[in-house]
């Protein structure tokens, strides 16, 4: 309840004058601010126009990051689009160091943050992410487990896959990944494509997030969990919930 995902997910339509008023409010009130740009943002699209826009998105979120006291910038890369996936990383390695190279030093403390994603023909497996994340500088992944869940046909549900996903990201990423923590939860709904619909948590559909609860208890992992549910608030104190119990009866 003390973190904000600012929805520019339509565009960042904010003025200047709004987005200093807004890093106000987080400094007062002490929230952790990160931003998820558009959703239409394709970096492997064949349309290299829509490429270009995608980075300048991206270029915009980065320079209004520290007006807004946003320290992580959350994306999705975009569907493979007809690309290989060796194809689909190489581009959006190139326009991540390209954006970086544009607008880094004006981002402040800010990163980007590329999301796992939901849809199986899109950029964003695990091994995608840990893969980017060592190779470009200044970024790091969001782990989104209703979109994991989904892209692995409901495979990832499990306090032993989990583990074994963050035991990925960390061995290979190291502390910088675990000072750094971003997770989405939701309930979520596939098709044999991948992600369909977000559902609230606690419903009958998956994944259920009370193992990964337990896994950050129990390790002293710090990350900042980002309810995706709808309604989100509900979600975020479900997850706060789980977690007060978790450390109440243990």
């Amino acid at each position: 309840m003390n973190a904000l995902e600012y929805a520019a997910v339509y565009g960042l339509r904010v003025s200047e004058k709004k987005a200093h008023e807004i890093g106000r409010l987080a400094r007062k009130y002490g929230i952790a601010m990160s931003m998820h740009a558009a959703y239409y943002i394709s970096l492997v699209s064949k349309d290299l126009a829509v490429r270009k826009r995608s980075r300048e998105r991206l270029v915009k979120a980065l320079r209004f990051a520290p007006l807004m006291e946003v320290k992580r910038i959350v994306f999705h890369s975009g569907g493979y689009s007809g690309h290989s996936p060796q194809e689909a990383y190489a581009a959006v390695r190139d326009a991540l160091i390209d954006v970086w190279e544009t607008a880094g030093r004006e981002s402040g403390d800010a990163i980007l943050m590329p999301e796992i994603a939901g849809k199986i023909r899109a950029f964003g497996s695990v091994e995608e992410l840990i893969s980017l994340s060592q190779e470009v500088d200044h970024v790091l992944p969001t782990i989104d487990w209703a979109h994991l869940y989904a892209r692995s046909q409901g495979k990832i549900c499990d306090r032993p896959q989990f583990l074994q996903v963050l035991e990925a990201f960390e061995k290979a990423l190291g502390k910088e990944f675990t000072d750094n923590m971003h997770f989405h939860v939701s309930g979520i709904t596939f098709t044999e494509r991948g992600e369909k619909e977000h559902r609230p948590l606690g419903g009958r559909w998956g994944p259920d997030i009370l193992p990964l609860m337990d896994i950050v208890r129990e390790i002293g992992y710090k990350p900042t969990f980002i309810s995706e549910t709808p309604p989100p608030l509900t979600g975020a104190l479900y997850a706060k919930f789980l977690l007060h119990e978790l450390e109440r009866i243990k």
